[in-house]
């Protein structure tokens, strides 16, 4: 059975100390600065960036610095997707540069919109690919 209180000890991710172990997945469309300081303010030990797709954000694409905006709370956390590994890297080095202390590699959202590009979960079909992003990032 699972122990609930675990969820409120800390957690550490490197050099990074998170609160509790309630994270708030990230959201596209859903999870901007004010829904993430909302959700810290509520219990959230982890709140992450809307998903940004690295490419755009590479670019200078209008609105996609807003998604990364550091919140001014204790742990930024900016969630990437994208299936080029110079978009990737560049990506976070902007993310870095905004203050994120953790990026997170989008491996797992299934929508066709993001699957079509060959990033989200279709990393998965390609796994030395996949590497090849970590790498960059």
């Amino acid at each position: 059975m699972f122990d609930l209180t675990k969820l409120a000890s800390p957690l550490d991710a490197g050099n990074v100390r998170i609160r509790n172990r309630a994270f708030l997945a990230p959201m596209s469309g859903i999870t901007d600065e004010p829904f993430r300081q909302r959700a810290y303010a509520h219990g959230a030990g982890l709140v992450v960036s809307e998903m940004v797709a690295s490419g755009e954000l590479a670019r200078g694409r209008a609105g996609c610095g807003l998604r990364i905006r550091h919140s001014g709370l204790p742990v930024h956390m900016v969630q990437l997707a994208g299936h080029e590994a110079a978009h990737m890297a560049e990506g976070a080095r902007i993310a870095a540069g905004e203050g994120a202390d953790i990026i997170d590699i989008n491996m797992g959202c299934p929508a066709k919109k993001v699957t079509g590009g060959y990033a989200g979960s279709a990393l998965m079909r390609d796994l030395n690919h996949a590497l090849s992003l970590i790498e960059a990032v």
